[in-house]
């Protein structure tokens, strides 16, 4: 994989990621050319993850009015057929900014859709509380403000250590999009609430979705490199 450029840089904060089980003949359609479905013993999983994305700079120019926002994408576990590098797929994401959408679409071939996402984060002494809400769906979480590293061979662990997103082109290749940030860390959860409206987010076909796993991760900076799977 040669590196091409870092494009973006930014921050992605407060990260619910709900976790599923899932059918793994739903996920096959989605993956990019030289990769396969990473399995948890065995099993498939797709995830949802609600965060905050923060000073927004493309090519180190900073969108104006795209400085803090939320999102939720859908995402699900891959590994490369030619390297055995792990990483994500993404099938759906949604940003309430329209801009953001059309360059992920247009520009980097990202499945990107603009929905009003709102987000609302109250913090006292000892308890984060976070929400993420569409129309009046929502996904909330109350946490303690100690963190945590997952431990290695951990459903956790599977879930957060990820630093690889796989896209597929529009030229039957697979882009690759390197994520360079530090070990996030996990909260400790105190209190969990999923109106299962947001999972009418994703395509009508992905059902029977089981529950894993909860968590909220403190997140990071982070710079995103482009390149194309060699």
């Amino acid at each position: 994989m040669k590196p091409i450029n870092i494009f973006m840089t930014g921050e992605w904060k407060d990260l619910i990621m709900l976790t599923f089980e899932v059918d793994k003949s739903i996920l096959k359609p989605y993956l990019p050319k030289d990769t396969e479905i990473d399995l948890y013993k065995g099993k498939a999983l797709l995830s949802m993850v609600a965060f905050t994305f923060s000073k927004v700079n493309f090519f180190n120019f900073a969108i104006p009015f795209h400085q803090l926002f939320g999102q939720i994408n859908f995402r699900f576990y891959a590994k490369s057929k030619i390297n055995g590098s792990k990483g994500v797929v993404f099938i759906k994401e949604f940003a309430p900014k329209p801009l953001i959408a059309f360059i992920a679409n247009k520009f980097y071939n990202e499945p990107y859709f603009f929905k009003p996402i709102i987000f609302k984060k109250k913090v006292t002494q000892n308890r984060i509380d976070l929400k993420y809400q569409y129309k009046n769906a929502s996904v909330e979480v109350s946490s303690s403000l100690q963190t945590t590293k997952p431990s290695q061979n951990t459903l956790e662990h599977f879930i957060v250590d990820r630093y690889i997103a796989f896209v597929k082109s529009k030229k039957h290749q697979t882009f690759r999009y390197n994520i360079y940030h530090k070990p996030w860390k996990i909260h400790q959860l105190k209190k969990t609430y999923l109106n299962k409206e947001l999972l009418k987010l994703l395509p009508s076909h992905f059902v029977n979705l089981k529950l894993r796993s909860t968590l909220l991760v403190d997140g990071s900076s982070v710079k995103v490199e482009k390149g194309i799977m060699q």
